[in-house]
This record gives C-alpha cells, sequence and structure tokens, in this order.
C-alpha cells in the first residue's frame, strides 16, 4: 500500500504565494512516510526532472499534475507534459483528451461552497471523471464531502483522501493509501479499480472557523 496524497501546492504557484517550496514541500510529506504526491498547481503544470528526481531520492514518485479551471470549475488533471494543459479549458476538451493520452482526471471538493467548485457540473460531465476527491476540511458536523461520497458511489468512482494543502502542517491530514506498484500507470489503474483506502478524521471547529474566515479574506 502507498501512503499518497496527490493534491498539493507550494511556493511557486502563482495563483498563492505560499511560504514553503515545493522541495520542502517533499522533505516534509518524506518524513511522514508519503510514497506518491502531486504538485497540482493552479492553472499551470510545475513539473520538471530535477524536483522528480529529488523526490525519487526521498523515496517519492511525484506525478505531474494541474488544477485547472475548467470552464470556471477546478478538476485536477494528472500526466500531462508541461504547457499541454493550456489547451484543456472545457469539459469536451477532457473528453478529447481522454481519447489520447492516458490522464487521470478527479474533482476536487465538488461541493464545497465557493464558485470554482464544480457543483451540479461534476454530475453534468460524470463521465470524464475518474474518481472523487475527499478533502480534510470538513468537522464531525459539517462535511461538504458527505454528498461527494453520494455521488461516488451512484456511479462507481473511488474516492480518494487528499489534503489540498495550502500549508505544511495540512499534509497528513487526510490521505489516501493505494494498493499499487511505484509508477504512474499502477497508480491510475488502481484509483479506476477503488483501491484506495481512505485514511481521515475530521479538522477542530476552530480550525475550520479559521481557514473559512481566510478564504473570505482571500476573495475580497
Amino acid at each position: 500500500m502507498l501512503k499518497a496524497d496527490i493534491h498539493l501546492h507550494a511556493g511557486e504557484d502563482q495563483l498563492h504565494k505560499l511560504s514553503y517550496s515545493s522541495k520542502e514541500l517533499i522533505d516534509h510529506a518524506s518524513r511522514k512516510g508519503f510514497e506518491v504526491l502531486a504538485l497540482t498547481f493552479h492553472r499551470d503544470i510545475f513539473f520538471n526532472k530535477e524536483l522528480s528526481d529529488y523526490a525519487k531520492k526521498k523515496g517519492i514518485l511525484l506525478i505531474p499534475g494541474v488544477e485547472r479551471y475548467i470552464e470556471g470549475k477546478e478538476v485536477l488533471i494528472y500526466n500531462l507534459k508541461e504547457g499541454e494543459e493550456k489547451n484543456i479549458n472545457t469539459f469536451n476538451d477532457l473528453r478529447s483528451l481522454k481519447k489520447k493520452k492516458d490522464v487521470l482526471i478527479i474533482a476536487p471538493h465538488p461541493f464545497f461552497k465557493t464558485g470554482n467548485c464544480l457543483g451540479k457540473k461534476l454530475v453534468e460531465n460524470i463521465d470524464v471523471f475518474d474518481a472523487i476527491e475527499y478533502s480534510h476540511f470538513y468537522t464531525s458536523n459539517i462535511n461538504f464531502n458527505k454528498k461527494a461520497v453520494k455521488v461516488a458511489r451512484e456511479c462507481d468512482l473511488a474516492v480518494v483522501g487528499m489534503s489540498d494543502a495550502h500549508n505544511l502542517y495540512q499534509v497528513g491530514m487526510t490521505y489516501s493509501l493505494i494498493d499499487s506498484k511505484k509508477n504512474v500507470k499502477s497508480v491510475f489503474k488502481a484509483i479506476r479499480e477503488k483501491k484506495v483506502i481512505l485514511k481521515t478524521s475530521p479538522v477542530p471547529l476552530k480550525y475550520f472557523i479559521k481557514r473559512v474566515f481566510k478564504v473570505v479574506l482571500d476573495l475580497e
């Protein structure tokens, strides 16, 4: 079983100027025993051989990914080459992409209450998705992941635990154990076959409220 988090952000992300670099994130995740990671910066891919080799030395498979805005909604796409993401802007683009290339497409936090979350567009375009995210951001009483789990079950898709980390301390709050060999093709196959164990626990209410206020302030 591979300990994995494939929804992560770091300081090179142009949309969010975070305080830590990708290498610092890899170091931190390595200390926590992660074996599979993906940097999924907003809009553009950040992936190169130097970074991939750096992760490999730490025992980590680094998968190229991006959190792309598709018709105004966030969608996670994996296994593109740098620059390929710029031509992916609609759900029909995703459909065409899947016919040409072995990519993995995941719906991140689809029913959270911000305008960039998929909402009903997830169900309308469910054919393009391979899995649905279970995000770390919930409490015992407030959990927008519940609807995501319901849709995943109805549509026979995997639920993949991911942190969507924008801070190092969030890494490990929610993650997945994937029953796979440590290579991209095998990881994708395992996710599609739902060979994934969700590892998660609710966050404290104080943390939840603090993060909500930060999101609101960022949107102003």
